[in-house]
């Protein structure tokens, strides 16, 4: 079974000193980096087990924002990344970090709301701003909160909606807007227990689905695209991370394809 390696301890540590090289604290033989995304909605632990099973491979990983994930990247901590923000992504392979980066799945994002939304994205958000409904952002540079930071500045840009940009990002200002520093899996849970709204991945939210009262609203909207793509580090091990990376295109896209919450697609291929 895979360990979630200092899955905490990198959580709490990361913005101050990061974690302490993986060398130094294990002997897997694969260590990746992730997004709470992946498994929040179950898939990881699935991939990987099948993984370690079919290749006899000890795979560690830690889940984190994408944006502490690519840290973890550039400090060398781990071999490889599942991530989901392309224009960091980008970024990242620019700088030398990564060697290239391959799609493997993708989904959509979703807004979760205990109240009825509308069926225009930005008059959603535009709604929530004029109610003053409870917003529960991330708040932690995941790739989740990257894509709620774009959708507020097309806001700023189409709608003319007023925004701050300080230490949480770009949103709007209220005391009805809660950035938490937290992964999806808690901004789900407060977005329930405060009866606000919360944008999600749809595999988390398809997780969360019997766990809240929260409705799931989807859009048919380009901006709401959100696709995984596996990056491996420069300088980690390269032979463990192309055995990864072919399995999740043949193997594994089997397994990501028919990977199902409740009945219904989590992830696409």
């Amino acid at each position: 079974m895979a360990q979630k390696w200092l899955a905490v301890a990198c959580t709490l540590l990361l913005a101050l000193a990061g974690c302490l090289t993986p060398s130094q604290e294990t002997s897997a033989d694969f260590r990746l980096a992730t997004t709470t995304s992946m498994r929040d909605s179950g898939l990881l632990d699935v991939l990987i087990t099948e993984f370690e099973m079919l290749h006899g491979v000890e795979v560690e990983y830690v889940a984190v924002g994408t944006g502490a994930a690519l840290h973890l990247g550039e400090k060398k901590d781990v071999d490889a990344l599942i991530v989901h923000a392309p224009e960091q992504e980008a970024v990242f392979l620019e700088q030398g970090y990564g060697t290239n980066r391959t799609q493997i799945a993708w989904n959509a994002f979703v807004l979760l709301s205990p109240t009825q939304l509308s069926d225009n994205l930005d008059e959603a958000f535009l709604s929530l701003v004029e109610s003053q409904q409870c917003f529960i952002s991330r708040g932690d540079n995941s790739g989740t909160h990257l894509k709620e930071q774009e959708i507020w500045q097309r806001l700023n840009q189409t709608a003319n909606l007023p925004i701050a940009h300080d230490s949480n990002g770009y949103h709007p200002e209220g005391d009805w807007f809660y950035s938490i520093g937290q992964g999806m899996g808690a901004a789900i849970n407060m977005a329930h227990e405060k009866n606000c709204v919360t944008l999600s991945d749809r595999g988390t939210a398809l997780e969360f689905q019997t766990k809240t009262t929260l409705n799931r609203f989807e859009y048919n909207d380009s901006i709401m695209h959100n696709p995984y793509s596996f990056i491996p580090v420069t300088g980690g091990d390269e032979t463990f991370s192309a055995l990864f990376l072919s399995y999740l295109l043949n193997e594994g896209k089997t397994t990501i394809a028919n990977y199902t919450i409740n009945g219904e697609a989590a992830f696409f291929v």
